[in-house]
């Protein structure tokens, strides 16, 4: 016979059963989500390959189709489809044109309307689901603290955006044009188009300077300029948490917008610099120390937030007061997650130190300095010492 406690115990054993559908076990990691066909517009450059590689991981079947001019020899093992997003969609069409299905499709290249609706409409008949990496710049300003998915966005007139017809014409109304190209997705095909909107993407592989000088200037040790009072927030995502999202919201068929970024006023520059400060001081055994300079004082000394004091923007700025806070609940409840700056820092950095060496076998001496230069990025380490004498000397004075 069973028991009151017994029967208390099954009950509830069945009700929780009954809530752990397939898809949700497979989102809390405790079932192997279902194999599934994914086509990667891309895949050889910065993002892409991290999405490439945690569907493989999970056990997907990938397909590239790219240019094959960008790392052709990546992914040796996958069908690579040649082609060209403004050109050649000859090769997508003879994939749709043989009876290939997939149940996604991953958008990495996506700076204006017809790039996307040509590529759409020639695999809308043969596509479950089409993901489009966007960015946080369509939000039109910064203004607001916690900030979520239906913040006001960036517009440009009809006149000037159909006057820009590739991704080297998008300049200043870059933000502008991705939320064109999200309007454009979502009404080729309403409620099955993804959008991620992620910030500031960092880390292994990036070659923009944009965070890895951090990564970088603490290795070189010294004393280094940390911005302002250290407690503006700054927000960045690691492309390795960027590629396990996008493949995520896949596997559990999430559709909408969400924004593809660290969560809000969780990291502030202090973090960002001394984390960077640590990893180097781990893994290099370098001894940096940081001076903290006022905002004012780097801006009098030409010193520029976000271009010579990458992802950091002081909160005094006016337009800015929300900075680093853009709400991210709404992707959190989806299933992102985002990995320790440290991780981050050591991944940026790891890739300077390996990849450096490569490129001066590859490309010679002149192409490896000015490798390390872009990748470096941020203030010049000559400009940075005069502003910091300056500094100490004024703080000296009194």
């Amino acid at each position: 016979m069973t028991t009151r406690r017994e029967f208390i115990g099954q009950a509830g054993a069945i009700t929780i059963g009954a809530a752990l559908t397939p898809s949700a076990l497979a989102g809390m990691g405790m079932l192997k989500p279902k194999k599934m066909k994914i086509l990667m517009l891309g895949g050889t450059g910065f993002a892409g390959p991290k999405m490439v590689q945690r569907a493989l991981d999970n056990g997907h079947e990938v397909t590239l189709f790219n240019r094959g001019k960008t790392a052709p020899e990546m992914f040796p093992d996958l069908e690579h489809v040649q082609g060209d997003r403004y050109t050649d969609l000859s090769g997508l069409e003879k994939l749709v044109g043989d009876g290939r299905r997939f149940d996604a499709v991953i958008d990495t290249f996506t700076y204006v309307p017809k790039t996307v609706t040509d590529t759409m409409d020639v695999l809308k008949p043969a596509m479950g689901q089409y993901v489009v990496i966007s960015t946080t710049s369509v939000y039109a300003a910064r203004t607001e603290v916690g900030m979520d998915e239906n913040g006001e966005l960036a517009t440009i007139s009809d006149d000037i955006a159909a006057g820009i017809t590739s991704h080297r014409e998008v300049g200043m109304h870059y933000g502008a044009m991705k939320a064109r190209v999200e309007r454009a997705a979502e009404e080729r095909m309403a409620g099955k188009v993804c959008v991620i909107r992620p910030g500031l993407i960092v880390g292994d592989r990036d070659t923009t300077g944009r965070f890895t000088y951090w990564s970088v200037r603490a290795s070189e040790g010294g004393t280094m300029i940390g911005p302002g009072s250290g407690d503006d927030f700054v927000q960045v995502i690691d492309v390795r948490d960027l590629g396990d999202f996008t493949i995520h919201c896949i596997e559990q068929k999430h559709m909408g917008i969400f924004n593809g970024i660290s969560p809000a006023g969780q990291m502030t520059a202090r973090d960002m610099v001394e984390s960077a400060v640590s990893v180097a001081k781990k893994k290099l055994g370098a001894e940096t120390k940081i001076e903290w300079v006022d905002s004012e004082f780097l801006a009098e000394h030409g010193v520029q937030a976000w271009q010579h004091m990458p992802a950091w923007v002081p909160g005094s700025a006016p337009g800015y007061e929300g900075q680093g806070q853009l709400s991210t609940a709404k992707s959190i409840k989806a299933g992102l997650k985002t990995r320790s700056l440290e991780e981050t820092h050591w991944g940026a950095l790891n890739y300077y130190l390996t990849r450096g060496p490569e490129v001066l076998a590859e490309h010679g001496e002149q192409q490896h300095a000015g490798w390390l230069k872009a990748i470096r990025g941020g203030l010049d380490a000559k400009k940075e010492q005069e502003v910091l004498k300056l500094w100490v000397d004024q703080k000296a004075d009194g």
